[in-house]
């Protein structure tokens, strides 16, 4: 690992180590904090880059997508399930069984809030700090952004959440109503439209794990698509805006669909960056697994172990629950000849002797998601639980199916460009027949079943369905109709998924306020969809 001032392998590094306690002079010759006053702290550019490490490391954290964001709130849908007995998902999010005092739906908004509030610290005090007026712009840039997409998180997973944008001063004036959703989201894209030439656009184009230009424009693109979808209904303007910013990362010329899909998992598996197709455009780059490395360096990381390929084996090869698994109607979206497949639905597990043993071809809801794999992890000494793996927020792929999209919707049909951008995606993946002549409707569902097909168990369907405005369709109908086909596993350990079926209503698509915040807030109430 690089030091962060050389635009190196880990910005969170520095903050890692000042959680586990670990001394952090070799890297910033200075002692770690655990507090800072803003009064003599932010005095230079070491400390303005320190405290940036600090915004960034909401990221890594098991509350964000460590775990809880990612796995728990984020990747249950009509494509993913939790595979585990139904008892086990009583009262837990994943089996839309929770309520506002659920653990996990605090964890996340605790962690996205301290993230905000100490992009706001850095941001009321970095103008005193002595620095180079092009790094002050930078940081500046991408603390304004950061913060913008912890509340873009909020408002895109409770709907409804108060804006903070100030740091927190007086425990006796911090009650916040919810901001209404327009203005929220008026605001989130404002800050982030505002960053796009604050931000690098050179030093930081092979350092996914960095804010860079094609960054800022890449989520700017999702973040309209949110908006112009349900229930914010901005329309046709919301979706030529994410055209706009999804075909200037296009147009960049930076980023590249990486012919080896394998190769580009097991990049994310083994903290590898390609700088040659650079198709993985931000991820969150985890750190250590809390056995292997002597130092005691580590992050919160449990992709591969929570989410990931069925593994029992040594700590050679590591340990994984492999808790999501593939719904039918994952497995039914894949055509003959889609590579796709097999890679992000693993074929096989492995068990207690290290070995592979492939699954039944009628064994498809026992399989689990393929894309994090233990078993391509560098390391040859691996914990059981926490592991070093990346999870990706933002890839090339992504763009070119936000922009097929959003073409299609801003000109009631599809486009040259919208055809381009999503036979790229199906051509990588072994389809060799290209889409032509569709109507709006139709190029509209092939868009989702792509969307589903290559974005699966990464945070983003249910978000997806929820904008579409078919969250509730997707559960009840068409996941309640897979539940009961005769392909679909008998037994508990598959009785969950029915039991999802059956509870989720159309309050699901939102999380409801936590009762800790609640609590404190005397300004803030419910969210309506939890009243």
């Amino acid at each position: 690992m690089k030091t962060i001032y050389k635009y190196g392998r880990n910005i969170f590094l520095a903050v890692c180590l000042c959680a586990t306690g670990v001394s952090c002079e070799d890297f910033f010759e200075t002692k770690p904090y655990d507090f800072v006053a803003p009064e003599t702290f932010y005095t230079n550019e070491k400390e303005c880059t320190m405290a940036l490490a600090g915004v960034y490391y909401t990221l890594v954290t098991e509350a964000i997508y460590g775990n809880f964001y990612s796995c728990m709130l984020s990747n249950i849908d009509d494509l993913s399930y939790y595979q585990r007995q139904s008892g086990q998902l009583t009262s837990q999010v994943y089996g839309n069984d929770h309520n506002p005092s659920n653990q996990h739906v605090w964890g996340v908004w605790k962690a996205l809030y301290k993230g905000i509030n100490n992009a706001n610290m850095l941001l009321d005090n970095i103008d005193k700090a002595d620095m180079d007026e092009n790094v002050r712009t930078r940081i500046k840039g991408e603390a304004r952004f950061l913060r913008a997409y912890y509340h873009f998180l909020l408002v895109q997973a409770w709907h409804e959440v108060p804006l903070r944008k100030e740091s927190f001063k007086d425990v006796n004036n911090s009650a916040l109503k919810a901001t209404p959703n327009k203005e929220a989201l008026d605001w989130i894209v404002q800050e982030m439209e505002a960053c796009v030439d604050m931000v690098d656009d050179s030093a930081y184009d092979k350092s996914p794990s960095y804010v860079k230009k094609t960054t800022v424009m890449g989520i700017l693109a999702r973040v309209y698509l949110w908006r112009a979808g349900n229930p914010n209904n901005g329309g046709k303007a919301d979706y030529e805006k994410a055209a706009y910013w999804a075909n200037e990362v296009k147009k960049s010329g930076k980023h590249q669909l990486n012919p080896d899909m394998e190769q580009f998992w097991k990049n994310l598996a083994a903290d590898q960056y390609d700088e040659v197709y650079n198709e993985s455009m931000w991820e969150a780059e985890f750190i250590g697994n809390r056995s292997a490395d002597g130092l005691g360096n580590y992050t919160d990381g449990r992709i591969g172990n929570v989410i990931g390929n069925i593994q029992k084996g040594s700590n050679a090869v590591g340990y994984s629950y492999g808790f999501y698994a593939p719904t039918l109607i994952l497995w039914d979206l894949y055509e003959d000849g889609d590579k796709r497949r097999d890679l992000y639905i693993a074929p096989y597990q492995i068990n207690n002797k290290d070995a592979q043993v492939k699954w039944k071809k009628n064994q498809i809801v026992q399989r689990s998601c393929g894309k994090f794999r233990r078993e391509w992890e560098p390391s040859s000494q691996k914990e059981k639980n926490w592991t070093p793996e990346n999870y990706p927020i933002l890839r090339y792929a992504d763009v070119l199916l936000m922009l097929a999209e959003a073409e299609n919707e801003a000109n009631q049909g599809p486009t040259a460009l919208a055809y381009e951008c999503i036979n790229a995606v199906r051509s990588r993946a072994g389809l060799t027949d290209p889409l032509s002549g569709l109507s709006y409707e139709d190029f509209q569902q092939e868009v989702r079943d792509e969307r589903g097909r290559e974005l699966c168990f990464e945070s983003l369907r249910k978000y997806d369905l929820v904008r579409w405005g078919i969250y509730v369709e997707a559960i009840h109908d068409k996941l309640g109709a897979a539940v009961n086909d005769s392909r679909w596993a008998t037994g508990n350990q598959y009785q969950g998924a029915k039991d999802y079926v059956t509870r989720t209503q159309a309050k699901h698509q939102f999380m409801p306020i936590p009762t800790k915040e609640l609590d404190v807030n005397g300004e803030l109430q419910q969210n309506d969809y939890w009243k």
